[in-house]
């Protein structure tokens, strides 16, 4: 009975032009934005041949995945550059400088915890420790929440080797930014 009806209203749909598709059809990934309008490559590299599909500067793109500074866009096939994507909700330019107000290479300690509000397990380092695959450390994915004391602070990047999304974080945060909440594969303690 149960498969009738679903194809009865699998029928239905087609009549109007609809179909139905899975919720494994959607793709999931990191949000960025275009930095610069590019047409994409057919693989991660330019030595790969152009594909019909360009972005334009300042569209929002899902990145599927990202492999030696080339990322995988979302529902084209297409690859292009990390350098001409923004990572996170809004686009941020590249920057150059230093961040005044947050601390850094002084004495202090940045803790990480894989519970919001600084709870269940942690672990706590001092500045100069740096993570570029969390991986090797047990720690990939984990992080919820951070707190830190003294004059230091901490780089949180999405994927191993600083790529991707990533944050400065120059004061505690009970909560990490839901694009780093159990996310961050790499870190920096300054």
């Amino acid at each position: 009975m149960r498969h009738h009806l679903f194809a009865v209203l699998v029928s239905a749909l087609a009549m109007f032009g609809l179909t139905l598709t899975s919720a494994s059809a959607v793709e999931v990934g990191s949000p960025a934005v275009v930095l610069k309008t590019t047409t994409l490559l057919t693989g991660p590299g330019a030595r790969y041949p152009v594909t019909a599909v360009a972005v334009a500067e300042s569209q929002d793109v899902v990145v599927v995945r990202c492999s030696n500074r080339w990322c995988l866009i979302g529902g084209t096939n297409g690859w292009m550059s990390i350098d001409d994507l923004s990572f996170g909700n809004f686009e941020r330019r590249p920057f150059h400088g230093t961040v005044s107000g947050i601390g850094r290479g002084g004495p202090g300690t940045v803790c990480f915890y894989d519970g919001a509000n600084y709870s269940g397990e942690s672990v706590c380092l001092p500045s100069g420790a740096v993570a570029r695959d969390l991986v090797l450390l047990g720690w990939d994915n984990r992080v919820s929440s951070i707190s830190i004391e003294g004059s230091v602070s901490v780089n949180v990047c999405r994927d191993r080797e600083f790529a991707s999304y990533c944050e400065l974080v120059g004061e505690s945060q009970p909560h990490v930014n839901r694009l780093l909440n159990n996310a961050a594969s790499s870190w920096q303690v300054w």
